[in-house]
C-alpha cells in the first residue's frame, strides 16, 4: 500500500536529487518485508511482548538488524573521532550504538496497535545507489508516526544506514549527543559513558572459549565459524554471549567454581555427563589424521591399524582436555600420546618430527597446509577420516538455568537455520560445503 506525498515532502525529495523508483522496487520491499515479519510477529507474540521484559527489543535484534548497517551507522556518529579512537574503543561504541538503534527501534514498534504500515515507493539517487522509503505507523485514535528509511546498495544489497522518526535523524541525534559528550570529558570517557548508558538488557551466557582457527579465534572475523554461529543463535533467543577464550584447564578450573556457564565448543561423550548438558549439534567436524609426506601410515578402519601398528611406535599428537569419541578410543592403545595446548602446533611438531601424526579437523587440516606452504611441503591428510563428530555448546549442570539455556540456543539454531542466517554465516566464514 502507499498514500499521497504531501507536496513539501515531494519538493524536499527532488531537491536532494531523489526520483521515483520504478517497478522493481528493492528498497521499499527490503523495508516493507522486514517491517511486516516484524508487524506479524508482534501479533502473533502478543502474549510475549506484554509479559516478557525486553521481547521487543529481541525481536528488533532478529528481524530488523538485519537490513540495518549499524556498524556504519556508528562510523558515521562518531564522525572525525573514528580514527582516533583505538579498536576497541570502536568496537565498544559500536555495540553501544547498536543496543541504541535497537532501542529506538522497538520505541517505536511499541506502538503498533495492530494497523496497517503503510509505504510510499521509494525514491533513489541519480546514481541508483541510495534511496528513501518513507513509512507511517497507523495508530487507532491517535496521529500516525512516520518512520523514514535512508537505504544504500552495496554488493547487491540494499542497507538502511538512517532511521528518521518523526523528522528526526538517529545518526544525527545522536552524532550531536556524542560530540557533545567527547568536548565535555573526551572521547575515552565519553565512550565508556555511552556503553554504560547502552548495555544490552539482554541476559548474558558467559562461555569459554579455546583458540582453535578457523573456528574460534579473537582475532578472526566474529571470533570465528562456531562463536558467530553460538552468539546469533543465542541473540535470536533473547541471549547475548559473553566469551572468555583461556586454555582447557582454566576453562574447566572456571566453570566448576561458577565464573563461566560452560564452554562455546565441545564433543558429546558417548556416555550421559554428570557435569555437563549438551546442545543440538550446531557444525559437524571430520577427524583426519596428518603425517609427513613420506611417511607409510595409512588408515582404513581400527581392525587395520590394530594389524599395521604393533609396536606403539607412532607418536600421536591430540589437543589437551578433549574426548575424541568412541573411535578413537578403539586406536588411542596403539598409539603413544602427546597432548598439546594449541591445534597449530600440532603440525609444527610433525613437521619437526618431534610428532610422527597429529589427529585434526579436516577443515583446519586443509586451511593450515594450504596457509603455511613452509609446513604443507612436509605433511599430508591422510584420505580416510577416524570419524565425524557434532559441535555443540555445553553447559554445566550446576550453572543457574543450565537447560532453560540449551532449549534457548536450540531454538536460536532452528530460527537461523530456517531463515537462512545459518547458511549465510557459513558462506561469510568460507567453510566447505
Amino acid at each position: 500500500m502507499k498514500f499521497a506525498l504531501q507536496p513539501v515532502l515531494f519538493i524536499a525529495c527532488m531537491l536532494f536529487g531523489f526520483t521515483v523508483q520504478a517497478a522493481d522496487d528493492a528498497p521499499r520491499t527490503t523495508v516493507e518485508t522486514t517491517a511486516k515479519a516484524m508487524t506479524d510477529r508482534l501479533l502473533s507474540d502478543r502474549e510475549l511482548v506484554q509479559t516478557q521484559e525486553n521481547y521487543v527489543e529481541q525481536l528488533v535484534d532478529e528481524l530488523l538488524l538485519p537490513v540495518v548497517d549499524h556498524v556504519y551507522m556508528a562510523k558515521r556518529v562518531l564522525g572525525k573521532y573514528w580514527k582516533r579512537a583505538s579498536m576497541e574503543q570502536q568496537k565498544t561504541f559500536t555495540s553501544a550504538f547498536k543496543e541504541k538503534v535497537i532501542r529506538t527501534y522497538a520505541g517505536a514498534f511499541r506502538a503498533f496497535d495492530g494497523q496497517n504500515i503503510l509505504f510510499e515507493d521509494s525514491r533513489l539517487n541519480k546514481e541508483g545507489n541510495q534511496a528513501i522509503v518513507k513509512s507511517e505507523i497507523q495508530r487507532v485514535g491517535a496521529t500516525p508516526i512516520r518512520v523514514d528509511y535512508k537505504l544504500y546498495l552495496s554488493k547487491n544489497r540494499w542497507q538502511v544506514y538512517d532511521v528518521i522518526i518523526e523528522g528526526v535523524s538517529l545518526t544525527k541525534s545522536f552524532r550531536d549527543q556524542v560530540s557533545l559528550s567527547i568536548e565535555q570529558d573526551g572521547l575515552a570517557q565519553a565512550i565508556s559513558k555511552l556503553a554504560d548508558e547502552y548495555k544490552s538488557a539482554a541476559p548474558t551466557v558467559k562461555l569459554g572459549a579455546r583458540a582453535w582457527g578457523p573456528y574460534l579465534g579473537s582475532n578472526l572475523p566474529g571470533s570465528g565459524l562456531a562463536a558467530d554461529i553460538v552468539t546469533t543463535a543465542f541473540a535470536r533467543a533473547g541471549y547475548q554471549v559473553e566469551l572468555v577464550f583461556a586454555p582447557a584447564l582454566r576453562i574447566e578450573e572456571d566453570t566448576s567454581a561458577g565464573q563461566l556457564q560452560g564452554e562455546i565448543a565441545a564433543w558429546q561423550p558417548e556416555q550421559p555427563s554428570a557435569t555437563q548438558i549438551y546442545s543440538a549439534p550446531y557444525l559437524e567436524n571430520t577427524l583426519v589424521f596428518i603425517k609427513r609426506e613420506n611417511d607409510p601410515f595409512d588408515y582404513d578402519s581400527p581392525a587395520q591399524l590394530q594389524q599395521q601398528l604393533t609396536d606403539k611406535a607412532y607418536r600421536l599428537g591430540i589437543f589437551e582436555g578433549v574426548d575424541y569419541g568412541r573411535e578413537f578410543s578403539r586406536i588411542a592403545p596403539l598409539f603413544q600420546l602427546q597432548t598439546l595446548d594449541y591445534c597449530s602446533q600440532l603440525f609444527r611438531e610433525v613437521a619437526g618430527k618431534s610428532l610422527d601424526l597429529a589427529l585434526v579437523d579436516s577443515w583446519m587440516a586443509d586451511i593450515e597446509l594450504s596457509s603455511k606452504e613452509h609446513i604443507a611441503n612436509h605433511l599430508q591428510i591422510v584420505p580416510t577420516p577416524l570419524a565425524s563428530l557434532g559441535l555443540r555448546v555445553s553447559i554445566a549442570r550446576s550453572a543457574d538455568g543450565a537447560k532453560t539455556l540449551i532449549q534457548a540456543f536450540n531454538t536460536g539454531l532452528e530460527r537461523i537455520k530456517a531463515d537462512g542466517t545459518y547458511q549465510s554465516l557459513l558462506k561469510k566464514h568460507n567453510y566447505p560445503q
